[in-house]
């Protein structure tokens, strides 16, 4: 009896001067992730034990961060990232270590919106998007014929740009491309044709970019009273029809620049 007390004595003996180890274990959801290009991702670690813990964090073998919270906040700049975890456990006087590694992988999506474009004010401008995706959109929608094609066409009359925004094993992608425009295409809408050699004609800044248009202007009736292809300075109209000069009021045009755009407005004489 008496031996068997004694090995249960230093049984307990042993058991409580046994150093408590600990252990730091990394959490993402999901592990080994891949992200979409842009996406950030928030890496959390536990310590399963007690005691005073560092973790230092590594990316690519390179260190990152030092911190007592466990929470790295990491943006992926390249294809593939290794993340890897060390602890620094000190309990009763005594360091452990443990070490945890992730991968986190990025899509590798690029879609492209084009060139930057530099037109003159009324030009058909064609956009082009290229590059692997499930579905696209062109935004502002209402300045494009076909938004969700990856080719359409626009007019803008001011310098624009354009987002394209695609989709692409399920992550959002977007590129820009912005339309300069470099003659501003400005039709004046009141002229005074009365003989003192100030704007005594309509002259349209900028038609001589567009040699093919067509002119027609019309009365409120819908007469023609002036067409005139190839509109420019030369034969600018100066309110008058079969020679006689029309009177004061408001007048209808109808322009085609000879490359697929039509503006319409109107023009007023002030005599």
């Amino acid at each position: 009896m008496i031996i068997r007390r004694f090995w249960q004595v230093v049984i307990v003996l042993l058991i409580v001067d046994m150093p408590t180890f600990s252990w730091a274990q990394i959490q993402l959801f999901p592990q080994d992730t891949t992200l979409c290009p842009g996406e950030g991702v928030t890496f959390v670690a536990n310590n399963n034990g007690n005691g005073n813990v560092t973790f230092s964090w590594y990316v690519n073998g390179d260190f990152a961060l030092s911190n007592a919270s466990g929470v790295f906040s990491y943006l992926p700049s390249q294809p593939s990232h290794q993340i890897m975890l060390v602890s620094e456990c000190e309990i009763n006087g005594t360091l452990t270590l443990d070490t945890v590694q992730t991968t986190v992988y990025v899509h590798q999506i690029a879609i492209d919106a084009g060139p930057d474009q530099f037109v003159d004010s009324g030009t058909l401008v064609t956009l082009q998007a290229t590059g692997m995706y499930d579905s696209l959109t062109w935004t502002p929608s209402y300045l494009v014929n076909y938004p969700s094609l990856p080719t359409v066409q626009t007019t803008p009359s001011q310098t624009t740009t354009y987002m394209l925004q695609a989709y692409a094993a399920g992550c959002l992608v977007y590129d820009y491309v912005t339309v300069y425009i470099t003659n501003v295409f400005d039709i004046p809408n009141t002229f005074s044709p009365n003989g003192d050699g100030a704007n005594d004609t309509w002259v349209i800044p900028g038609i001589e970019n567009f040699p093919n248009n067509r002119m027609v202007i019309m009365n409120r009736f819908g007469n023609v009273l002036y067409d005139s292809n190839g509109y420019q300075v030369q034969n600018a109209w100066a309110g008058l029809h079969n020679g006689k000069d029309l009177p004061e009021g408001v007048y209808y045009y109808l322009l085609e620049l000879g490359n697929g755009v039509v503006k319409k407005g109107t023009i007023s004489i002030i005599r």
